[in-house]
């Protein structure tokens, strides 16, 4: 016999939803529902019961541990979150100093996983902020970005311009850039190809690791079978479209190949209020009615799922400070979830099976 509303714990009430929807944008959310005019980085606190009380970067709470795990194979551990840097972080944060705050912030917490990539954002906005940050907490931040030429001469040149603009002198992981079929793993891997340059970095020490990022599973297969990287970075999550689960996760922990999880929690599309509005929603977001039902998963259940599974870390895009307490709490309090469990977030979580710009166009709405 199925459980009613009122006793089954995963079921979210309306008299919680605030609750639910701050933890889901991490606070701040009351303004964007009800059309609040805030600062987006310290918008209005969550309330009482929401993940965390600290609200800005003067907080005097101590911050929540944050465990680790090794890096494939390397001698070496990385926070189970990362902060990503991509157009969460670059499209909210409304200034330069106020975005480098954001991150030294995370630093501070344990978040010491920052993600970006070479060309995110207006004239690489992303990596010239993470690059003031880098000017007083650059010690034992894992640092990663990722190329999108596939020649040897250009990723070259983006990865020097990507040393500039982080004040950097190493760069700890690099990827090729949204790999998107076979064809472009074979130029990556030509003779000339930017593979070459990646691999020259490492042997003069200027970069640790490399891989790459895909959106789709036969491509990270395929990568992983010409490129033989150290890491592969995906997006993973409860809703499974497409689906690395069956094939691309147990062959990367086989391969001894760090997973890196994106898109946790659908850019923010999985939820019925953020912090800040996710870009391109109007295009990719959910189906209308999804937030007729009150059973979906909440922001916890998201990042737990992922962490359930064998990967590295997820790197999840932070555009503010409340955003940034529900992740430190989610990876502070994970505990693996039992199979059940695991079923049934994603059971809950397929009304967004067409949602994102991330996952093939057959499975998207009208396409």
């Amino acid at each position: 016999m199925s459980k009613s509303k009122k006793d089954s714990p995963d079921l979210i009430t309306r008299r919680g939803f605030v609750s639910h929807a701050a933890a889901a944008g991490g606070g701040g959310v009351i303004a964007h529902m009800v059309g609040g005019s805030l600062d987006p980085l310290h918008a209005e606190s969550a309330p009482p019961d929401a993940s965390s009380s600290d609200s800005g970067p003067d907080s005097s709470s101590s911050p929540l541990p944050i465990p680790r795990r090794p890096f494939g194979r390397a001698e070496m551990e990385i926070p189970i979150v990362g902060f990503g840097a991509g157009s969460r972080f670059y499209g909210s944060t409304p200034d330069d100093e106020s975005a480098a705050e954001l991150i030294r912030a995370a630093i501070d917490r344990g978040i010491t996983f920052v993600e970006t990539g070479a060309n995110y954002g207006p004239d690489g906005i992303a990596e010239k902020r993470i690059g003031l940050a880098m000017k007083t907490h650059r010690e034992g931040v894992f640092l990663e970005t990722k190329v999108d030429e596939r020649g040897y001469d250009g990723a070259m040149r983006e990865m020097e311009r990507s040393l500039e603009r982080m004040n950097t002198d190493h760069l700890d992981l690099v990827l090729h850039h949204l790999v998107g079929n076979e064809r472009t793993v074979s130029e990556i891997a030509a003779p000339n190809g930017a593979e070459k340059a990646i691999r020259q970095m490492i042997d003069e020490g200027v970069v640790s690791y490399r891989g790459f990022s895909a959106h789709l599973p036969e491509v990270a297969l395929a990568g992983m079978e010409r490129l033989d990287p150290q890491a592969i970075q995906l997006p993973i999550n409860a809703v499974r479209v497409p689906d690395f689960e069956a094939e691309v996760i147990p062959k990367a922990e086989g391969a001894g190949v760090a997973v890196i999880a994106m898109k946790t929690c659908g850019n923010g599309y999985f939820f019925p209020a953020n912090a800040n509005t996710p870009d391109r929603i109007e295009q990719y977001g959910p189906p209308a009615g999804a937030w007729d039902r009150w059973d979906l998963p909440s922001w916890n259940d998201y990042i737990h799922y992922v962490l359930s599974l064998p990967v590295t870390t997820a790197t999840i895009g932070i555009d503010s400070y409340f955003t940034l307490d529900g992740v430190t709490a989610a990876a502070a309090s994970f505990e693996p979830l039992p199979a059940e469990r695991m079923t049934s977030i994603h059971e809950r979580a397929q009304i967004f099976s067409s949602t994102g710009y991330w996952i093939p166009r057959d499975a998207r709405r009208g396409s």
